[in-house]
């Protein structure tokens, strides 16, 4: 093992000689003279480079670019004898490392040559004889095998011969197609080569085999990881995450993903053969997208079909407001058709990002960015949910949960004259929220403004004219109940603003 010298960015070398060192062999000068030698700038043996297409990469003390090879997931050199000739080992003299590098991350290997190749996460390194300038990068993807070496992949891709193992233990060579036969195949692996897995009977975004208590989480552990990069030849749009019973779990092209608590070594691929070959598929290009969840599409009370405008906001189909509130009943089921790649969209107890605080009771493939959610409401959830994207906290809504048969009950006081407040049904001391109403329910509106008429309208505009009054008691009162009754011919967006202030007023989305 060679040794680590961790050092900085770059390592200055100051080589200087004066009248009192030079043991006899120094230059001559005068007394008051002083020799003093330019600064020699020594890079470090592997460094960090910043591409504008694959961000940072590792490259030598001259700034090439450093690869890694498919085939050498288990941890040895497969690019042997004529390959070395494009693909020369990495090996070099000593090795100082860069700030930002992890020197636990290195090891050295002998290949079968008997040579010595540097390796790092287990990958052993290499240089690409077309990348004839520093900062080159002509090797990247060629033959589907050659990958630049980066220090954030989060998952890799490798080319092997499947080995799986069976129940009884019994080993055997498999093909793709998972029969016996000597192939090499492609498949992922996680960063340091341990091979990634399906489960055959999950469904898009939903993981049928873990129990909620894990305990079978040590045979088919879920695989977690934060998704930052991924070789080139894979697409990190295909990826996402899903909670299960809390925790994360990525996915690629809607597969929940699991590494084989059976697999002893990295690049062990024996999960393919458990309990018989073919029931936890590995993953590649050819890999088909997971099938949807089977709902039952007579119980679903709505389909809310989920678009993105970028990373600001989530659209809906039934009104053109940004993040609107949604009502939903208790006991009903509703679907959410999703499309918004690179922006999970989550049903949460708490409003904000990442993977915690999931509502997961009657969620099916909750956190999905592509594909469908189901949600069949329970009759214990909360008053109020909220939909949110796991990495962006401007994409989020209110979702306010009802019972089938109440009359939703909203107080209704004011910020002087700046805004309305609301407290109740979900809310507490809400200014001017936007709000969801469904037609054929009633709503009552406890208000409590002195000197600031609360109107329903249908233009958003002071004063008394486009005052909605189909289906609406008592319409614009400061002080009383104001009971709305959706009309079937509703339409899409109405109102409520202050007969007076134009800063006191919100939108009503309505929808079936």
């Amino acid at each position: 093992m060679k040794k680590v010298f961790l050092a900085a960015m770059v390592t200055l070398f100051v080589v200087g000689c004066s009248k009192d060192d030079d043991n006899g062999y120094g230059p001559k000068q005068d007394q008051d003279q002083e020799v003093i030698d330019d600064p020699v700038v020594v890079e470090n043996s592997v460094r960090l480079a910043s591409d504008n297409t694959f961000g940072t990469v590792l490259t030598n003390a001259e700034g090439f670019t450093l690869y890694f090879f498919a085939p050498d997931s288990k941890g040895d050199s497969n690019c042997v004898d004529g390959c070395l000739a494009n693909w020369p080992a990495f090996n070099p003299s000593e090795l100082s490392l860069d700030e930002g590098l992890n020197a636990d991350d290195f090891s050295t290997i002998t290949r079968t040559d008997g040579a010595e190749q540097v390796a790092y996460k287990g990958w052993p390194l290499y240089l690409f004889a077309n990348d004839t300038e520093a900062g080159q990068i002509n090797g990247d993807g060629a033959g589907d095998v050659w990958f630049v070496a980066k220090p954030d992949y989060s998952v890799m891709f490798t080319r092997s011969q499947l080995v799986g193992r069976d129940a009884d233990g019994n080993e055997t060579n498999l093909t793709s197609a998972y029969e016996a036969g000597d192939e090499e195949t492609f498949y992922m692996t996680d960063a340091n080569g341990n091979t990634l897995y399906s489960f055959i009977n999950d469904e898009s975004g939903t993981n049928n085999f873990t129990n909620e208590d894990f305990s079978n989480n040590g045979a088919w552990p879920i695989f977690q990881t934060a998704l930052e990069n991924v070789p080139s030849i894979l697409n990190a749009d295909d990826f996402g995450t899903i909670s299960v019973f809390g925790e994360a779990q990525l996915t690629y092209k809607g597969w929940p993903l699991y590494t084989f608590g059976g697999d002893e070594n990295r690049g062990d691929n024996f999960g393919v053969g458990f309990p018989v070959a073919g029931i936890w598929p590995i993953l590649n290009l050819d890999t088909e997208s997971a099938p949807a969840p089977e709902v039952d599409t007579s119980a679903v009370e709505k389909t809310f079909t989920v678009s993105n405008v970028g990373a600001s906001a989530y659209l809906f189909d039934f009104t053109s407001l940004e993040n609107p509130e949604l009502e939903l009943t208790r006991g009903s089921t509703y679907e959410f058709s999703v499309d918004t790649p690179g922006h999970p969209f989550i049903i949460k107890s708490v409003q904000g990002t990442g993977t915690d605080n999931t509502y997961d009771d009657g969620v099916t493939n909750n956190g999905a960015a592509t594909g469908t959610i189901v949600f069949t409401v329970p009759e214990d959830a909360p008053d109020v949910l909220f939909y949110i994207c796991e990495f962006h906290g401007s994409m989020t809504g209110r979702i306010r949960i009802v019972d089938a048969t109440e009359t939703t009950s909203f107080d209704v006081g004011n910020n002087g004259a700046t805004s309305y407040v609301f407290d109740g049904k979900g809310f507490a001391g809400d200014e001017n929220p936007n709000f969801n109403l469904r037609r054929g329910r009633t709503y009552e509106f406890v208000v409590n403004t002195p000197g600031h008429p609360f109107i329903i309208k249908a233009v958003q505009g002071t004063g008394t004219g486009d005052a909605v009054n189909d289906g609406v008691t008592n319409n614009g009162v400061a002080t009383g109940t104001i009971s709305f009754t959706v009309p079937a011919d509703a339409p899409d967006t109405l109102f409520y603003i202050c007969e007076f202030h134009g800063s006191m007023t919100g939108t009503f989305t309505i929808s079936d």
